[in-house]
């Protein structure tokens, strides 16, 4: 289903190309090794290893061997005459099992009375997720959190000092033992012509925000960047207009159509976290899909990875909408009330799950897990006695 040889610029990005009969060695010593090892540093040894860690056989068995999690977090719209007010689902789908998984967020504080609304994960190994929480009637401050799912563990952190409404979240893992995240929020308000984005940071080592610097943006069809570490901001410019997508792509599609068949031609933009590298992925009007990767950081530049015709999975499913990708082969995708796991390199359809009246929320969050415990609290105070440090070490708590 890959179309003319030309449409794939770059065959050597998938993973089906991998072959491993003389690394079999190598494919049974990593499938072993820890999540967190494998994340971040095995999959950067060479090209081959990092392939053979997105190949979705070997996640398959890594995440039998270690009992870690690799997937997606969805929260959707339920319907609920008992909620005045918008109420959410969430669930954890595998992307290396046909199958919803057991991993919720039940143990969190009153769960069943409070609405919980996800706003970021980590893409790492610790399996972090950051949440609110907030009455269903009573309008209170929403109560922030942080969480691990597969431990079940979870601590309450201060909340936000701007209480504009927020665009979006994302943690960063900076150190594993003991424990450093940071999360960045994201928030904006509006001014005529301009918007206005908020940026702070809530560091776990200090247990507070910091507001870090406004920014105006007048053109919204750069990309927005964040360096956490310099704390500064940079604007990147898209690898190509939706414009320039729907143009060179038209005349493939109306040669492809039959006499009396007609399309309204519409580009989609998504960015994705693809293999590990910042993408854009441009769909148009569901016969199409362009994706770009970012090839030099330093000098935003990007690559055009491959244009893949996509009429047969149309023809086969209907309507549809792109979800996510976290592979140069596979989306996720939703179909009415079905969420479909599609590889196109091979043309495979698999039902990944189904809810009744399916309303997506969006961002749908990619999600590793490991199911080590881990100490998420508040930075503990310097233990003086002997009876502090035993009480330190029976709550997990490691001073660095």
């Amino acid at each position: 289903m890959k179309g003319k040889k030309e449409e794939k610029e770059d065959s050597k990005s998938s993973s089906s190309s991998l072959t491993l009969p003389g690394d079999a060695i190598w494919y049974e010593i990593l499938s072993y090794v820890t999540l967190d090892d494998l994340l971040q540093r095995c999959r950067w040894v060479c090209r081959d290893w990092k392939y053979l860690t997105y190949d979705s056989t070997f996640k398959r068995l890594h995440s039998q061997r270690t009992q870690s999690f690799s997937g997606y977090l969805i929260q959707y719209l339920k319907k609920d005459e008992n909620y005045p007010v918008l109420n959410y689902g969430t669930s954890f789908i595998s992307s290396v099992a046909a199958y919803p998984s057991s991993i919720s967020l039940d143990f969190l504080p009153n769960s069943a009375d409070v609405i919980i609304r996800v706003e970021a994960t980590s893409n790492q190994a610790q399996g972090l997720v950051c949440c609110l929480t907030y009455e269903p009637v009573l309008d209170h401050i929403p109560r922030y959190y942080v969480c691990k799912p597969l431990t079940r563990q979870w601590t309450q952190i201060p909340t936000p000092i701007t209480h504009d409404l927020t665009k979006r979240m994302a943690i960063v893992i900076k150190k594993s033992h003991p424990l450093h995240y940071k999360i960045i929020r994201l928030s904006w308000s509006s001014m005529k012509t301009r918007q206005i984005f908020h940026y702070e940071i809530f560091d776990s080592k200090n247990w507070e925000w910091t507001t870090i610097l406004k920014v105006w943006i007048d053109d919204p069809k750069e990309m927005l960047s964040f360096d956490v570490e310099k704390r500064n901001w940079s604007l990147y410019s898209l690898p190509r207009s939706q414009e320039e997508v729907k143009e060179a792509i038209i005349g493939d599609i109306k040669i492809s159509l039959l006499p009396q068949e007609k399309v309204e031609v519409n580009c989609d933009l998504h960015v994705v976290n693809c293999e590990g590298n910042l993408g854009v992925l441009y769909h148009v009007s569901r016969l199409w899909m362009e994706l770009w990767v970012m090839e030099d950081y330093l000098n935003k530049t990007w690559k055009k990875k491959f244009r893949v015709r996509l009429e047969p999975l149309k023809q086969i499913v209907g309507e549809y909408f792109v979800l996510a990708m976290d592979s140069m082969d596979m989306m996720l995708l939703q179909n009415g009330d079905k969420l479909i796991s599609y590889n196109y390199t091979n043309g495979i359809l698999t039902q990944v799950m189904k809810i009744e009246d399916l309303n997506i929320c969006n961002p749908i969050f990619q999600f590793n897990s490991d199911n080590v415990d881990c100490y998420l609290g508040p930075p503990p105070k310097e233990y003086s006695t002997e009876e502090e440090k035993k009480e330190n070490q029976e709550q997990g708590i490691i001073l660095a």
